[in-house]
């Protein structure tokens, strides 16, 4: 486990346990919305997959993912999930019905913070842990029809 400072979070992550979790196979949904958002993946700014990176996580296998359309400036806004083999030292969790400039932080095109992880919410989780949450608008990339 390391001690990472990320934002408004000090963190301890286990990212071998995490990126160990991101090379099992994985059902991955095959939804145009969730190939769009897998492609536009490999198209990040840097600095968001350097926090990826430096988490042990990889994009491209979300735990949850959410398309809701496409707003006003073309672009779409997904909500995502990622496991994460690590706990909260200091920070404040944010929940899904409370995302507030206390719990959350922005980078880039991402607004993102970090929920604690029941093991028995999902099967495979090999331990408990935190989510990664953001929300984000993302070009639509492919040019699948939407």
């Amino acid at each position: 486990m390391q001690k990472l400072q990320l934002e408004k979070w000090l963190l301890e992550v286990d990212v071998g346990r995490t990126r160990e979790y991101y090379k099992q196979d994985q059902e991955l949904c095959n939804c145009v919305d969730c190939k769009n958002y897998r492609e536009a993946c490999t198209q990040m700014d840097s600095q968001i997959k350097d926090v990826f990176e430096t988490l042990g996580i990889d994009p491209t296998k979300p735990d949850l993912l959410s398309e809701f359309g496409e707003a006003e400036d073309g672009l779409h806004l997904y909500m995502v999930h990622y496991y994460l083999a690590a706990s909260l030292v200091e920070g404040k969790y944010c929940l899904d019905s409370d995302w507030t400039s206390e719990n959350t932080a922005i980078l880039g095109n991402f607004t993102f913070g970090f929920a604690e992880v029941d093991p028995s919410e999902k099967d495979d989780l090999p331990m408990s842990g935190l989510w990664l949450e953001f929300e984000s608008k993302i070009p639509w990339i492919l040019h699948d029809p939407q």
